[in-house]
């Protein structure tokens, strides 16, 4: 019998239809208009990001003239207190279906784990590669694992969470005969003013609250703009909506995005001042429900959870795992005490992987995000991200 060797290597353009062919046999349930669309989104993603770093590129592994792995890397840049660190966010860890039986996996994450990083990451991880994660020296956050749902409408929500798409168009009109009797109060609180979300206006808020995240992103304008383009084009959720919130002096108090959909929206990022983020949350809530929003989903971040106390939340164990691995033990300690600004959309989550439907029309490449009133979209359901 011959042994063919497995081999890892950077991955290169000439890569990128290969890479796409083996998604779609490693991931069969996620959907693309067309394969060419899948290969554009891989290409644009890893190849032409505004963080691109020679050092820190994404990894293949052959055996003989066959692909037979594939880990996506995506570089960042964050600040540990004000000294500059190199993030490295890992996703799409796949193998061939007919290779699941070899080291090609482990082999990957060994070969990413070496690269000159700082901070190796990854936010959207299962049980499978959590494992691979924790076998080669990283571990898997268990604050992070952990998302919490408020519900807005509660007879609504709970249908939503329930899923099944009979029960919930059985019960849907008793459900919004509940949801009509109770009282729900939608207010912005603390006198915070609101206004549209844009790459500014997210850039002041962050560096304005620099002081309370020892570890926080360190992004410049055109990084933002690309990361809510690419976050905007995301809508399996739904409609991405966001505001940036003001104090009565005109600084900014923090910032919000979500995915609104009729059902259970996504929150993708909720930060800012540490005392107004009870204040945040509260406007957060409002704004969804006065656009059709039954429940709000979203991970439960150290820094945030103060800011649920008393906020009749939900907690859920959904095994999806935010997954961490540093050679300086320092770096870790911010994830854990509430000290790291890592949303949803700092890590992987916020990527395409899994498909979209078709666009209805395309959004400006540089609006802000949207804030006004909406129809609420159809729920697109409760399951994977």
């Amino acid at each position: 019998m011959v042994v063919t060797r497995l081999r890892i290597r950077e991955l290169t353009a000439a890569d990128v239809a290969p890479v796409a062919a083996l998604h779609a046999r490693a991931y069969p349930q996620h959907h693309w208009p067309s394969e060419a669309a899948r290969a554009a989104y891989i290409r644009e993603l890893l190849l032409h990001n505004p963080w691109r770093d020679p050092e820190l590129p994404s990894w293949v592994a052959e055996e003989g003239p066959r692909l037979v792995g594939f880990f996506g890397v995506l570089p960042r840049r964050m600040r540990f207190r004000e000294r500059s660190v190199r993030v490295a966010v890992g996703c799409q860890l796949m193998v061939d279906p007919e290779h699941r039986r070899s080291f090609a996996a482990l082999e990957l994450m060994r070969r990413f784990f070496a690269g000159p990083q700082d901070l190796s990451a990854a936010d959207g991880a299962n049980d499978a590669s959590r494992q691979c994660w924790e076998a080669c020296g990283g571990l898997a956050s268990p604050l992070h694992t952990l998302h919490w749902v408020r519900l807005l409408r509660p007879a609504r929500g709970l249908l939503h969470l329930a899923g099944g798409r009979t029960l919930n168009l059985l019960a849907a009109p008793l459900a919004a005969l509940a949801d009509a009797c109770l009282r729900f109060g939608t207010h912005l609180g603390s006198g915070l003013r609101e206004e549209p979300l844009d790459a500014a206006g997210l850039a002041e808020a962050i560096e304005r609250h620099r002081s309370a995240f020892v570890l926080r992103p360190d992004y410049d304008a055109a990084g933002f703009d690309w990361l809510l383009a690419q976050a905007r084009a995301k809508r399996r959720h739904g409609e991405l909506h966001g505001a940036l919130l003001r104090r009565p002096s005109g600084h900014a108090a923090g910032w919000f995005l979500y995915y609104l959909n009729g059902g259970v929206s996504k929150v993708l990022s909720l930060g800012g001042g540490r005392a107004e983020l009870p204040a945040l949350f509260d406007a957060l809530c409002g704004h969804a429900r006065s656009r059709g929003a039954a429940a709000l989903e979203g991970r439960l971040e150290p820094h945030l959870a103060p800011a649920l106390k008393g906020k009749r939340c939900l907690l859920q164990n959904r095994g999806i795992a935010t997954l961490l691995h540093a050679r300086d033990p320092a770096l870790l300690v911010p994830f854990l005490r509430g000290d790291a600004l890592f949303t949803r959309l700092e890590g992987e989550w916020w990527t395409r992987f899994n498909g979209e439907p078709a666009p209805r029309e395309a959004p400006p490449a540089a609006a802000a995000v949207r804030s006004r009133p909406a129809s609420p979209a159809r729920s697109p359901g409760y399951s994977g991200y």
